[in-house]
């Protein structure tokens, strides 16, 4: 997952949808289209609620999260992880790195 501090949605790759073996009943619609996602504007696949933990073992958190579902080919990612997870989670983003 990538972690983006300047998306506004929380989004998930189909690609990593369909790799979860999740039914498609737990796709709901969405009628609100993405801006700033690619170069136009687009409507997404729908949404869907997932389970997320995060953290390591000893210090970890599980929330429910919503999760915008997009069909981009060719990610590098299986989704991003925007400003709603981060903001519920008050987690802390670093760009240090390890040696």
């Amino acid at each position: 997952m990538l972690v983006d501090t300047r998306s506004s949605a929380d989004i998930l790759y189909l690609s990593t949808f369909d790799k979860l073996c999740l039914p498609k009943s737990m796709r709901q619609p969405v009628r609100t289209p993405l801006t700033g996602f690619t170069s136009h504007s687009f409507y997404p696949l729908g949404v869907t609620i997932l389970m997320v933990k995060m953290g390591t073992w000893l210090t970890s958190t599980t929330i429910r999260a919503q999760f915008t579902m997009v069909d981009i080919p060719d990610s590098s990612y299986n989704g991003l992880i925007g400003r709603p997870i981060l903001t519920t989670t008050e987690a802390i983003v670093s760009q240090s790195t390890l040696n």
